[in-house]
């Protein structure tokens, strides 16, 4: 077990830091590594702006998200562990950019938009933003079933929650 303990990055009252959590990064899955862009000098992380090395994101065993950037070989700086929320690491994904994170957005985040920005007419949205979690299992069913009905997952999902309220409500 190779156990990494994660701090706060602001000093508490007593010159320390809180400790924040823990994991095993041998039961943690690599999920990511950040990419790199041309600045106009050099090759950098788009996350960490590391030249020598990469930011990696991580997923732990219990279902957290968690950042890495060790810049001890390149500043003589420190090793950062840090978590992150689901829209962090969504975010961290889509910055990152390339074939990896778009396999990762789609493993982890399926339901990320192709594109974000303001309106430019279209569909009305047809109600409030609703996030819900469902397992693998469950999920590969409503995608099957939108499938087999030529809709999308969220018509899908749409109709069989109102399906499932008339059949509750007696209707």
């Amino acid at each position: 077990m190779k156990r990494i303990t994660i701090y706060s990055s602001e000093m508490n009252e007593q010159g320390g830091y809180n400790k924040l959590g823990w994991f095993d990064l041998d039961a943690a899955e690599h999920v990511l590594e950040e990419s790199s862009r041309w600045d106009g000098q050099v090759m950098r992380g788009v996350i960490s702006q590391m030249q020598i090395n990469r930011a990696q994101l991580y997923r732990t065993k219990g279902g957290r998200w968690v950042e890495n950037q060790d810049s001890r070989p390149e500043f003589n700086g420190p090793n950062r562990w840090r978590f992150l929320t689901d829209d962090e690491a969504r975010n961290w994904m889509v910055k990152s950019g390339g074939t990896e994170a778009e396999e990762a957005l789609e493993k982890w985040f399926p339901d990320t938009p192709d594109e974000v920005g303001p309106s430019l007419g279209g569909r009305p949205t047809v109600g409030p933003k609703v996030e819900v979690r469902l397992d693998h299992e469950t999920l590969a069913q409503v995608d099957a079933l939108a499938a087999k009905k030529d809709v999308t997952r969220a018509e899908m999902l749409r109709r069989l929650i109102v399906s499932g309220l008339q059949e509750t409500n007696g209707s």
